[in-house]
């Protein structure tokens, strides 16, 4: 909950409304039933809109005949997308939210709105959940895609999503739908309504819907069946930390790793062998997560006297993910060495300086000395992740006309977001440490129940689990959002040309994090077995008070200009924005049309990038120059890997992870951006449109978190690094901890050109609508740091960005005649190459749909197949998820059914 609220409009922007409001009407009179419209990127509603920015309309009509039904999936077909985004298809585990990434930055440089205001965050780094927003209730989508931050304030780098909804809807209807996989599995269950009504002088409309998505198994896929992906040409990511004990130390050869096969023979000792005794851990996973969400959006308008407009907007969500990952296990050497756990399983060294954490008398340790133990606990079953998400909009406001040419608005909204997620059964470090020392179960700790991980799979019993299972991980994360927003639009004056128009305004923000996290996986008091640690984060309310003003004006017959400026002031960043924005609309012939627009922009930190404390996390992507297919036994021949003197004994990380040590950093800066682009939209002949248009964004100051960098700067001798990378065995083996916190490091330069092509045909076998998207990323160029080069990863995956395709298509053809419809999809995404060895080859995906409208019922039923040949993915060993699943899905071929009915 927000600590305070305040709303006292400045002198400035009192005046500032004053003076917009007592502008003189110009000459001429507008014409009363003409209806004006507002097209996102601009606030100045006109007759007649043609943007000086690229925009893209996908209508909720488009996506039905698609088979789509939420927000994220309508986006991800969209070329200009791309990059690493969480979505419904392929998340798994812990994943409880749905992003998109506009041109491939992060999606904290995506700011999106419902009906041109802002959404509160669902997570702790304020991003959307666009799965809270209710599809019945959309009209249609509208993508802008260039930096908006003088429109819309911060996070507008890549562009604005803006989600219209449905306005003076009269009527019932009714909409169900239910689909499933040629496997049987993924099903999706659906329901929704919408009704409303209007009279002379308000409307209503209610949206509801609810649905029950089954995920998949990983086991269950071709491609994600085995970490040992050799079937594939890829290497064996299978887990070190297995049902079978993996013993060092007790007395046993160093050179080894060692197990013991026989629970009746804990003595009989076997070398431990990684290429058969590997855990697939695929095969307790979730390849997506079951999902489940109802949300309620409910909005209507009353009319006050003939200029003023009473207007309201509530929606309620709740939603709820669950997925499964592998079974929580330890490995007493990994964490004796952690900086999360400095005091763990250090209780026996010996002479040589090792620490060991299985004790000499530990009850059923054979061999009388002590040592280290890894070892999984399968006996658990797999971790089941829950997550439960709702979100509460709380919108009302006045809007009305002065002199029946200047339209205002003045609106308030109160949002609250919280998630609540938990990570299941696991034990505790501490619980283990006792159960593995010489003192469990003696006089001297008689509660104690020693564990037994001396033997195979089955050997800890449900008494030992019970015991060292005392933890539940959970985290609490509220986002709280208040806004108050005021403006007024309208002419200014009469030019040769036309009217001089003008919107003006100012908003007042109040924003707040609160994410509380449970005793065990603080980093303090550390105390998850196979988890990660995190610090709890009350920030500042961060008040934000901003005005801008924007100007559309006509120069010639055939040219307008459009300029833009806004001011912005953060109560907890020492800095102010100002960022303009100036646009061009200019048609030479009645069949062309050029635009362009150059701006700057801002994103301020997260609250978590600035408040968060001191974060571990584990990564899979392992990255180390010294050994960089994390072999057995590697010896590197790099000069500055042999100055380090590693031991090739301790070269190979089984437990296939390492420890990132991050956080937050309260002396952030925003990042800041230049944004350029130039079209053209050619209409050489009736119904058919072409549009170019090129893009370029200058990113500066961007917080950024590189451990391979890190790894990079201290392996070259860079002496503010030299403690920033730890290794196992006292600096012999692999890299097991890396500090990379937060920073204002990195740029980036992006350049591209997107392409639409549509055309609509009427002829005596139907009506046919042809639509071509494609996205040309020619340049996205990466500097982590201000020291170093720019590295360009088009065309490439990248841990930080994942795949981003040189080329990406969509086209789509729609057919009807009289009651029939059918559609065609196909979704194309040019080669990744991850590395000379590791490409992910050029991909298309078929999708289709055909369906009858009943007139005498009115009711339409459609049936469709996506991914209609059933074509796997293409393969990609990069990241160990075999492709790059924020591109492709492993869910196959999917079959689906939906009715709606009218009334």
């Amino acid at each position: 909950m927000l600590t305070k609220n305040r709303f006292n409009l400045s002198t400035l922007s009192v005046a500032m409304l004053s003076a917009a409001a007592s502008f003189t009407t110009p000459s001429y009179a507008a014409d009363a039933n003409i209806e004006k419209i507002m097209v996102t990127g601009s606030r100045i509603a006109r007759a007649e809109v043609a943007s000086t920015s690229p925009v893209t309309v996908v209508t909720k009509a488009q996506l039905t005949n698609l088979g789509i039904t939420d927000v994220s999936s309508a986006l991800r077909r969209l070329p200009a997308i791309t990059g690493n985004s969480e979505n419904n298809q392929s998340s798994r585990g812990s994943t409880n939210i749905q992003t998109a990434t506009l041109r491939g930055i992060e999606a904290t440089n995506t700011l999106v709105l419902l009906n041109g205001r802002r959404i509160v965050g669902s997570n702790e780094e304020g991003l959307v959940d666009l799965s809270s927003i209710p599809f019945e209730a959309i009209s249609q989508i509208e993508v802008l895609k260039d930096g908006a931050s003088a429109i819309y304030g911060s996070d507008a780098i890549a562009g604005v999503i803006n989600i219209i909804t449905r306005k003076n809807y009269e009527g019932f209807e009714v909409n169900a739908r239910y689909g499933q996989t040629s496997k049987s599995d993924a099903q999706e269950r659906k329901l929704g309504l919408v009704m409303g009504f209007s009279g002379d002088k308000g409307s209503m409309m209610l949206a509801a819907s609810t649905s029950n998505n089954a995920g998949w198994e990983e086991k269950d896929r071709y491609m994600t069946r085995d970490a040992d992906q050799g079937y594939l040409g890829g290497g064996d990511t299978s887990s070190g930390t297995t049902p079978f004990p993996r013993l060092t130390g007790f007395g046993l050869d160093p050179n080894q790793s060692w197990t013991i096969l026989d629970a009746d023979n804990p003595d009989n000792v076997s070398i431990f062998d990684y290429s058969t005794m590997g855990y697939n851990y695929r095969s307790a996973q979730s390849g997506a997560n079951d999902n489940k969400t109802t949300s309620v959006f409910l909005t209507g308008d009353y009319q006050l006297n003939n200029d003023i407009t009473f207007f309201t907007e509530l929606s309620f969500h709740d939603g709820f993910v669950q997925g499964n990952e592998a079974p929580p296990g330890v490995d007493t050497s990994w964490y004796g060495d952690n900086v999360d756990t400095p005091n763990a399983f250090k209780r026996y060294p010996d002479a040589e300086g090792n620490n060991f954490g299985v004790g000499p008398n530990q009850k059923y340790n054979p061999f009388g000395i002590a040592g280290n133990v890894s070892r999984r606990f399968t006996e658990y079953g797999s971790r089941l992740y829950k997550s439960d998400n709702t979100i509460n909009r709380y919108t009302l406001g006045l809007q009305g006309s002065i002199f029946d040419e200047y339209d205002w608005e003045l609106s308030f909204s109160s949002q609250t977001a919280e998630i609540i997620r938990r990570g299941g059964t696991q034990p505790s470090i501490a619980m283990i440490e006792r159960a593995l020392s010489d003192e469990c179960e003696t006089a001297a700790d008689p509660t104690c129940v020693a564990l037994n991980v001396f033997g195979p799979e089955g050997s800890v019993t449900s008494q030992m689990l019970d015991f060292i299972n005392t933890t539940a991980p959970v985290i609490t994360n509220k986002n709280d959002l208040m806004f108050i927003q005021a403006h007024i639009s309208g002419p200014i004056m009469d030019l040769p040309a036309g009217v001089l128009m003008f919107s003006t305004g100012m908003e007042y923000r109040e924003d707040q994090l609160s994410m509380e996290v449970d005793q065990a996986q603080r980093t303090a008091t550390f105390d998850v077995s196979w988890g990660e640690s995190r610090t709890p984060v009350i920030s500042p309310v961060r008040e934000i008070t901003e005005y801008y003003l924007e100007l559309a004006i006509p120069v010639l017959d055939n040219l307008e200009v459009e300029t833009a400026i806004r001011y912005s002031n953060y109560s907890d960043i020492n800095k102010s924005t100002t960022n303009p924005k100036f646009g061009l609309m200019y048609q030479p012939f009645d069949m062309l049309k050029l635009r362009t627009t150059y701006s700057t922009g801002f994103r301020a930190p997260t609250m978590a990038q600035m408040y968060q404390g001191q974060t571990s996390s584990m990564n899979t992507n392992l990255y180390d120059p010294c050994n960089p297919g994390n072999d057995i036994n590697f010896s590197s021949s790099k000069p500055e890997c042999l100055a380090l003197g590693l031991d090739p004994a301790f070269s190979n990380n089984t437990v296939q992870s390492n420890d990132i040590i991050g956080g937050g950093n309260p002396n952030l800066k925003p990042e800041e951006a230049n944004n350029m682009t130039f079209g053209l939209v050619i209409e050489p002949i009736e119904n058919l449109s072409l549009t170019l248009d090129y893009f370029k964004i200058e990113q500066t100051n961007v917080v950024f978190a590189s451990s391979r960098y890190v790894v990079d700067q201290n392996l070259a001798g860079n002496p503010a690094y030299a403690d920033a990378v730890i290794r196992s065995n006292n600096g012999k083996g692999y890299i097991q901890t890396i500090f990379s916190p937060q920073s204002n490091i990195a740029a980036r330069n992006l350049a591209g050109i997107d392409i639409n092509a549509h055309y609509l045909l009427d002829t005596d076998i139907g009506q046919w609508r042809f639509n071509i998207d494609t996205t040309f990323l020619s340049k996205f160029e990466v500097q982590d740091t201000s020291d170093t080069p720019f590295r360009d990863v088009v065309g490439t995956y990248d841990a930080a960005f994942g795949s981003l395709p040189e080329y990406k298509t969509t086209i789509q053809i729609d057919w009807s005649m009289g009651n029939y419809h059918v559609t065609w999809d196909a979704n194309y995404n040019s080669k990744i190459e991850a590395s000379q060895d590791d490409v992910m080859s050029a991909s298309t995906f078929h999708n289709m749909q055909a369906g009858y409208f009943m007139e005498s019922i009115g009711t339409d039923i459609h049936f469709g197949i996506q991914n209609v040949f059933d074509k796997e993915p293409p393969y990609l060993k990069a990241n160990g998820n075999s492709t790059d699943d924020s591109l492709y899905s492993f869910r196959g071929r999917f079959f689906y059914m939906g009715v709606k009915k009218e009334f």
